[in-house]
């Protein structure tokens, strides 16, 4: 199984990064392969070797975190293109509303299962600020377009339920302080594939009956 990773950050000490980094390090103990995706900040950042890191450039400042999360996922797909032109990936997991648009992008133009971890979304952060409408809009758009969606805790999983209207049957509380959570991590990513196989094999099945 390959994995492809997108997220905002990659250094030691962050939050979304330490998930990505855990998550990364566990599958390649368990034989699978995956590769992180994120902005190049120069900062350091510790990870297993056999975890491939791509850290991409964004040439343009934006004036808000907003549009500056918009112009780095034109960089993370861009980067993602290449890698599924040398190297193709099973599942395609993005991180918090900042990799959204790369991740459904991505997903719709590669016809990839889409993971999407909400680690709090915008209404539990206050909903303040200019953007934060749009960035709320992200989250919904996000949860609705990908195939799982990752809560870390049971009030993300509230908020995605009652503010943003997400499937309770797509939601799986996924919490990187408990107990086996990179387990079922893996556990989400075969049941994915697997449901895609079947149906593959039944788009098949009428092909040959029509």
């Amino acid at each position: 199984m390959k994995i492809l990773l997108l997220s905002k950050n990659f250094c030691d000490g962050e939050g979304i990064s330490e998930y990505c980094k855990s998550i990364a390090s566990y599958l390649v103990e368990e034989g699978h392969e995956t590769a992180i995706v994120s902005f190049d900040d120069g900062s350091y950042y510790s990870v297993d070797e056999e975890v491939d890191v791509y850290r991409v450039p964004v040439h343009f400042d934006g004036d808000n975190i907003y549009n500056w999360a918009m112009v780095l996922n034109n960089e993370l797909k861009r980067q993602a293109r290449e890698l599924f032109e040398q190297d193709d990936f099973d599942v395609i997991h993005a991180n918090d509303w900042s990799t959204v648009p790369g991740g459904v992008a991505l997903s719709r133009h590669l016809e990839k299962p889409l993971v999407v971890t909400m680690h709090s979304t915008e209404n539990e952060r206050g909903f303040e600020g200019e953007h934060a409408p749009m960035i709320s809009e992200l989250e919904w758009q996000g949860a609705g377009e990908a195939d799982r969606v990752f809560a870390t805790k049971h009030d993300t999983k509230n908020s995605l339920l009652f503010d943003l209207d997400v499937p309770e049957e797509k939601i799986r509380v996924i919490d990187p302080y408990s107990g086996e959570w990179r387990e079922r991590v893996l556990n989400n990513y075969r049941e994915l594939l697997e449901k895609d196989e079947d149906a593959s094999k039944s788009l098949k099945q009428e092909q040959r009956g029509n």
